[in-house]
């Protein structure tokens, strides 16, 4: 009987180096993949979270600007004023005109006998002091943001983290997920659903409030919402 003679041969270290290096490169991509997926996705609803608010928040902003000047005769600087956003010192107030390129800080309206409600374009969201009953003031001046007594009502809520994502290239710029302008222009106007109805004297001023949103939005760039309100009650 003839002996049978079997080759065995195993894996070279060699080899077993190489089969580990593929392993960690193919676990290290996975993880990756992981950790991008689950950053997405949580920008992503951070993302839906602010515009959500943005969008809900400018619903409820319109339709206490429409009552400004309710049951009153009117005039911009005594029942309305504006203040710009110019840091520390914004004293001086807006200059309304058609053609004005200015942002407002704060918008101020009376609702009664030296009480006043005021609008706040915050860094991080848009702010309602004085509901209700309003905040004691003189010459429609602004809150005092140190009186624990004034009211306070977020309208819109932007969280700081979401102002950062994705926007690193384009900070400078102003691109910041909700950053916000408010604007006052001087130009005839009517309730929504109304368009130069002759038989209708327009309002005199506008509130134009645009913000950035996360939808859309690129690197470089920001997808901009905006919504106007007639002050009907100014003529």
């Amino acid at each position: 009987m003839h002996s049978l003679k079997l080759s065995q041969r195993g894996f070279t270290l060699i080899e077993i180096l190489i089969a580990l290096t593929l392993s960690i490169i193919i676990i290290l991509a996975m993880l990756r993949a992981f950790v991008t997926t689950g950053k997405v996705t949580a920008e992503a609803s951070l993302g839906a979270q602010s515009d959500s608010s943005m969008m809900l928040g400018l619903i409820a902003t319109d339709r206490i600007l429409q009552g400004i000047g309710f049951g009153d005769t009117p005039n911009y600087g005594t029942s309305f004023k504006a203040y710009k956003f110019i840091g520390a010192d914004s004293s001086d107030t807006y200059n309304v005109t058609t053609n004005s390129s200015d942002n407002a800080e704060y918008l101020v309206w009376a609702v009664g006998a030296n009480k006043c409600q005021a609008l706040r374009n915050a860094s991080n969201g848009l702010l309602l002091y004085g509901k209700g009953a309003g905040y004691s003031c003189t010459d429609l001046s602004k809150p005092d943001l140190d009186d624990d007594s004034v009211s306070v009502e977020r309208l819109i809520q932007i969280n700081d983290a979401v102002q950062n994502i994705q926007f690193e290239a384009s900070k400078a710029a102003g691109n910041k997920i909700g950053a916000m302008t408010i604007k006052v222009i001087q130009n005839n106007c009517w309730p929504f659903g109304i368009v130069n109805d002759a038989d209708l004297d327009p309002g005199k001023y506008q509130i134009i409030i645009t913000t950035n949103t996360y939808a859309a939005s690129t690197e470089t760039a920001t997808q901009k919402i905006e919504n106007t309100t007639c002050l009907f009650n100014f003529k």
